[in-house]
């Protein structure tokens, strides 16, 4: 059994932001609850100015797209092809972030009047990347320029063919280069070490996308500004899509893009996907008639859109996703939406069963000093494997690594089978070296830092596996193998809002470099415990002490029966806050990533409580007080001021309120405080 396979987390808060009346005059002059102004000043956005200009999208820019190394010889060797009627081929890779890359390049030549087609290998037959037939194919067909879009960096011996079979290539790639670069008409990659371009996060259909603003710039004799604002809002909205898909981190560039395609998402005029959010039910009709639209964000995008546009390069041919977004017959794009949608849910249940059998041989196989997940089989989905190991790496914290020996001809396993992996990494761990430092064992591979894939013989599987392990023990502390959630802050129950919720959406758009904000909300009671799906996911209704208000929080992908806590425990969560919309109603919703038993720095006495209660006694109701200041007087910490307090408040002893101060009510008592039936100090091991 693996070492690591623990669930258990370390929550890591971040450091309150010390300066009150900063966050107080951000809560002030942009109308913002203090909760949202503390986490913007946590976020470095301490200032009025720059919390807005954080807002307003105002500090990020476009750079120039000629500052990208060959992005001169790609645009005059593109340009050069349209104005003499060559033939030219858009090729791409079958993922998200490929595919809208190709939809963006063929679209733009197509309306410059090119000759153009586009190509993406089939991920079961062809695999990862420029292949030969495909070239040779080109150039039969009369071909003289291919463009790759999200693929290529890696196609030295690929391209020295092309020029063979009369090909230029021009490619257009943001994956981890080699020390050698391939010898194409042009290589545009910001990922290059000779390139001094401003932002190097952008996904392949970002590059892309600056490639056609620079063929703009030239074509029109335009500046930057005008070019951007022809060719933005027409295809930012598939940039962002790509974008999301491939994880890229949402700052720079990047942050506006996405933006931007989101805002154009909302009220897309693009027939395919607005067939594809209708079938995936982000555009609904309600019982009058109405339509019922989900707000657009990086997690619909994520979670909703980009799967079943990634579906069919999994299971069958990314085609279909570039014919639905190029789709302009309403009937043939809700044909194409509904074939994505129960191609995706094949892929899921494709997935599960591989979970399934990934698990058991892990149990089987798998060291317990293992830094590296390595499991093959002969018979998994070459276009599955990729999610389970990203499902594999986030359950054990490890990276991993699955090869699939499927479609090898033989009868027999032979030691000249070639197998096709997919590899996803933690922190710590770069992917694309530890595979470049055991190349030698490898036919084909490349990627990123966090993702990647290759191939090898059955005959290297095992002796990969040993050296990557090695190379992991290496590079990979032990610290990095820990399970950490990062929290921005901890939240009061009473700065639980939908107004909170709501502001959330101005920090928009959340992924990598500007995450999704993680609360941490202590010392809840679980009311109800209910299963949902068939028992899959579990929801829970909480309470806090003193307070009416109830929260609704699920957990995904926990089953009621895993749930190892009970009505009436007390609980601390780490959560993610949401808007729940459902038929025109909207509510906040807790979408829990963590929760553990209540927990306390110090477990107080009782004489602790009557030392308590006699202060609050002698002052004149409501006692109004900051919780340092009284953590000072009574000679506690802080944490356990505000722990006690809740537990006077669980047991109806005081009425609690918490904003910029405590606001403290005694409620008539009699008789002695009944602690021990207190669920909080239960949870923390209170003894009477």
């Amino acid at each position: 059994m693996l070492k690591h396979a623990s669930k258990k987390k370390t929550w890591q808060v971040a450091e309150p932001f010390s300066d009150l009346a900063s966050i107080i005059n951000i809560s002030r002059e942009l109308k913002l609850s203090l909760a949202t102004s503390r986490l913007l000043a946590g976020r470095g956005y301490a200032g009025v100015d720059t919390a807005r200009a954080f807002l307003n999208k105002e500090t990020e820019m476009l750079h120039d797209p000629f500052l990208l190394a060959d992005m001169d010889k790609a645009v005059e060797r593109v340009l050069s092809a349209i104005y003499k009627g060559e033939k030219i081929v858009v090729y791409g890779d079958y993922d998200v972030d490929g595919v809208t890359a190709v939809t963006v390049m063929y679209t733009y030549l197509h309306d410059c009047g090119a000759d153009v087609k586009y190509y993406i290998p089939n991920r079961i037959g062809e695999g990862y990347g420029v292949n030969f037939d495909a070239l040779k194919s080109f150039a039969e067909d009369g071909c003289t320029l291919v463009i790759t879009v999200d693929t290529g960096i890696t196609a030295i011996e690929e391209i020295e063919k092309a020029k063979e079979l009369g090909l230029d290539v021009v490619i257009t790639d943001h994956h981890e280069c080699r020390a050698e670069l391939p010898k194409a008409v042009a290589v545009v990659n910001p990922c290059r070490s000779d390139c001094s371009y401003p932002f190097g996060e952008l996904a392949g259909c970002g590059v892309a996308f600056k490639l056609v603003c620079a063929l703009e710039m030239r074509r029109a004799d335009v500046n930057l500004y005008e070019a951007t604002k022809t060719v933005a809002p027409r295809f930012c909205e598939f940039v962002a899509i790509g974008t999301i898909a491939d994880v890229m981190p949402l700052i720079g560039e990047n942050r506006i893009i996405v933006s931007y395609g989101l805002k154009l998402l909302e009220n897309t005029s693009n027939i395919g996907l607005s067939a594809l959010m209708r079938a995936s039910g982000l555009i609904s009709v309600d019982a009058d008639g109405g339509i019922i639209k989900k707000k657009i964000t990086s997690s619909a995008v994520g979670f909703t859109i980009a799967p079943r546009l990634n579906a069919a390069g999994r299971i069958s041919s990314a085609e279909l996703s570039v014919e639905l977004l190029l789709c302009r017959d309403e009937l043939r794009a809700e044909e194409l939406s509904a074939e994505l949608c129960e191609t995706n849910r094949r892929r899921q249940a494709e997935e599960n069963s591989i979970i399934e059998e990934a698990d058991q041989k892990i149990e089987l196989q798998c060291s317990e000093n293992d830094r590296v997940i390595v499991l093959d089989d002969d018979h998994w989905h070459h276009g599955v494997i990729g999610i389970v190991c990203s499902r594999l790496t986030e359950k054990y914290n490890l990276p991993s690594i699955l090869i699939s020996f499927e479609h090898n001809t033989g009868d027999e396993p032979s030691e000249g089978d070639i197998g096709k992996g997919s590899g996803r990494s933690i922190h710590g761990l770069n992917l694309f070296e530890a595979l470049e430092a055991c190349s030698d064992m490898l036919t084909k591979y490349g990627g990123h830092e966090l993702a990647a894939g290759l191939s090898l013989t059955r005959a290297n599987l095992d002796s990969f596996r040993r050296a990557v392990n090695e190379y992991a023990n290496e590079k990979l502390a032990e610290t990095e193998l820990c399970r950490v959630i990062d929290i921005d802050l901890k939240l009061y129950p009473e700065e639980i809002s939908q107004r909170l919720a709501d502001e959330l959406y101005l920090l928009e758009p959340f992924g990598t470099g500007n995450s999704q904000p993680i609360f941490e909300t202590d010392r809840l009671i679980i009311s109800e415990i209910t299963p949902l799906s068939g028992g899959k996911h579990t929801k829970l209704t909480l309470h806090a002490p003193g307070l009416t208000t109830v929260f609704t929080a699920l957990l995904f992908g926990t089953s009621t029966a895993e749930f190892e806590f009970s009505v009436g425990d007390a609980v601390d969560i780490a959560y993610n806050l949401d808007i729940n919309e459902f038929r025109g109603r909207r509510s906040v919703q807790l979408l829990v990533r963590d929760i553990r038993k209540a927990s306390g720095d110090y477990i107080p006495e009782r004489e602790d409580f009557v030392k308590m209660y006699l202060h609050l006694k002698e002052k004149m109701p409501p006692v109004k007080a900051d919780a340092a200041e009284l953590a000072e007087t009574l000679g506690f910490s802080r944490d356990t001021v505000l722990l006690m307090l809740d537990v006077l408040a669980e047991l109806s002893i005081i009425r609690l309120y918490r904003a910029e101060q405590l606001e403290i009510t005694l409620l008539p008592t009699r008789g002695k405080i009944p602690l021990d039936t207190s669920h909080i100090l239960a949870a923390i091991g209170y003894r009477s």
